[in-house]
């Protein structure tokens, strides 16, 4: 209230607050009050987020021919700022000249009763006036946003904290008074002749005749009328602002890591009981943990397992033969489409009983993940894992890991399952019994289905030329005999 009144009427801050106490008392200090927060509120909020939607617009701008830039450049912020104020100040400056009326008059009735009465007195245009002004004086709240992004940079720099890294809340106070006082200093002459056309109405003169009057009839150093006061309110409410925003922003941040920090606890948590509660007994009616606590060697092997071909069963002879107790994981119909980009050739239940009815598991980890994190391995008390040299991955797909797939990108293909064992040095390869995989199998399987139910009276070999052979291989429904004759193989 002193600092209008004086930039209004001019005088000293002692002669304002004189006159102020001996007309309303105590009271005319806090008069319009209420009127100022609201415009302080509308005002600041705005700013905030209009600033954050033009930045954020500029960036997406620069990244297209800079990709890796992630600031804007001095000039460019500042103009950013400034269109920013400027747009806040289309929206927000009728409540700035109403609580500026509402301050400066004695008589006023209140916020609300000096709006309507200069919407119904003056109109519209009554409610805008000294908008010309206020466009231009954004580059006050441009100027110093500018410079507290730059100081800010610099004091990082000065400090080696990494770009990325926050400032604690006192140094965000200090940073934006020094701000605020630069950018006040040079924009004040404006400041006041946008009080002085807001509050009287003497929009007419224009913003030069404003200036030229206020120099005329008081002198140069008019112009700063009223910049101390003006200085301290302004500078302090800024910094008290800007600091507590970084302070909010801080426990905001913090809140945010602590949620995160809670979340893969919880997250862990539901793994650690996930992974025991889905070991099922096989050959051995005791858990993996259980033997290892009394010193058995666990180790364990995945896989889809389909038709559990030999190439299969000498791996999980292999582990049954190294280990104490072996832990056979069984991935999911669903598991493996998710990480191959097919569907197994047997159903989930298929391979399990399957191998349920195997001696080499001791003990079965049903819905396997593809994957064998550390979290899987520190909870059931495994020592080593076992892959065969034709990989689980070459083993579910028939071919290399690394070829292209229709129904998964390059990046995925290449994936290593076992990536995190090998890292903890828990990984061993067995040498695979032949490069069978369960793809061939299922071939051989079809081609002997296909030809075993051929029609008696159809010998298979006119279906080839005279003196060849069929491109799969031998006969998989009949077989020569030259004593016999031709005679049929008995039905798979």
């Amino acid at each position: 209230t002193i600092k209008l009144q004086q930039q209004v009427y001019g005088g000293t801050a002692a002669s304002v607050l004189k006159r102020l106490m001996a007309q309303k008392g105590l009271r005319g200090v806090y008069q319009g009050l209420i009127g100022r927060l609201i415009q302080t509120i509308t005002s600041n909020v705005g700013f905030f987020v209009w600033q954050t939607v033009f930045v954020q617009l500029s960036l997406r701008k620069v990244q297209v021919t800079e990709p890796g830039r992630e600031k804007l450049g001095t000039v460019t912020a500042l103009i950013v700022n400034m269109l920013a104020q400027q747009f806040n100040r289309l929206l927000t400056t009728p409540f700035d000249v109403v609580a500026s009326v509402n301050q400066a008059d004695p008589n006023s009735k209140g916020f609300f009763h000096t709006f309507f009465r200069i919407g119904s007195t003056g109109g519209m245009a009554d409610l805008w006036r000294g908008l010309p002004v206020a466009l231009l004086l954004s580059l006050n709240p441009a100027l110093m946003f500018t410079l507290v992004g730059k100081l800010s940079d610099a004091l990082k720099a000065v400090r080696n904290t990494p770009p990325e890294g926050f400032l604690s809340s006192s140094d965000m106070f200090w940073i934006s008074g020094i701000s605020k006082a630069v950018a006040t200093l040079l924009t004040y002459p404006l400041i006041r002749a946008k009080a002085v056309i807001q509050t009287t109405g003497g929009d007419h003169q224009g913003l030069w005749g404003m200036l030229a009057g206020i120099v005329r009839n008081e002198g140069w150093l008019s112009l700063y009328q009223g910049v101390w006061i003006m200085s301290y309110k302004t500078v302090l409410f800024n910094s008290l602002m800007m600091a507590l925003k970084q302070k909010v922003s801080l426990l905001l941040m913090q809140w945010d890591r602590f949620r995160d920090r809670k979340r893969r606890q919880e997250k862990r948590a539901l793994l650690e009981g996930q992974f025991r509660q889905s070991v099922t007994p096989c050959c051995s009616c005791e858990m993996p943990w259980e033997a290892a606590a009394r010193g058995s060697t666990v180790m364990y092997v995945d896989g889809s397992w389909c038709f559990l071909h030999e190439a299969q069963a000498h791996i999980l002879k292999e582990g049954n033969r190294l280990a104490d107790h072996l832990v056979v994981g069984v991935h999911s119909d669903d598991v493996h489409q998710e990480s191959v980009g097919t569907w197994p050739a047997e159903c989930y239940a298929a391979r399990l009983g399957r191998l349920r009815r195997k001696p080499w598991a001791a003990t079965i980890l049903e819905n396997a993940p593809w994957e064998v994190s550390a979290e899987l391995l520190d909870e059931l008390k495994i020592e080593k894992v076992l892959g065969g040299s034709i990989t689980k991955t070459e083993d579910c797909t028939g071919g290399s890991p690394k070829s292209p797939s229709k129904n998964r990108s390059d990046a995925q293909e290449i994936v290593d399952p076992y990536a995190e064992c090998k890292r903890l040095g828990v990984f061993e390869e067995v040498p695979s019994l032949n490069a069978s995989t369960e793809h061939d199998e299922w071939m051989r399987k079809v081609m002997k289905i296909a030809f075993s139910n051929v029609d008696a009276s159809i010998d298979w070999r006119i279906l080839v030329s005279d003196g060849q052979r069929a491109q799969f291989g031998p006969n998989p429904g009949y077989r020569d005999d030259d004593q016999a004759g031709i005679r049929r193989q008995k039905s798979i």
